[in-house]
């Protein structure tokens, strides 16, 4: 559980970081609101799922669980998301809403398998 700690740690200074280069503009803050709702759904995903049986073949370790190479993966993925969406919204403030919904869907989608795990036993 320490891990999982130690990465939403990260997470939460890579979004500060974010936050202090993002440009002051209605629709960067809305992305940055939709990048931290990310963050905050995926380590509670994460955390739901530490130790129980994984689905993604991608995130399971060798005994077919989610655990420390699921942690760091799934943290790879979701952190080089926002890292090429920040790229791209620097260059092009205007993509900042569309960057946001796609935040908000994959949180949407993200939150139904936290509930889902919460409710297996």
């Amino acid at each position: 559980m320490h891990k999982t700690k130690l990465f939403a740690l990260l997470i939460t200074f890579l979004l500060f970081s974010f936050e202090a280069k993002a440009e002051g503009k209605r629709h960067g803050k809305l992305w940055r609101v939709s990048a931290a709702v990310l963050g905050a759904v995926t380590i509670a995903d994460m955390h739901s799922s530490v130790g129980r049986m994984e689905a993604n073949p991608l995130l399971q370790s060798s005994n077919g669980r989610f655990s420390n190479r699921g942690i760091a993966l799934k943290g790879l993925i979701v952190g080089g998301a926002l890292s090429a969406q920040w790229l791209l919204i620097r260059k092009n403030p205007n993509a900042a809403p569309y960057a946001a919904g796609i935040n908000f869907a994959a949180a949407a989608l993200t939150g139904a398998a936290v509930t889902h795990n919460h409710m297996l036993k």
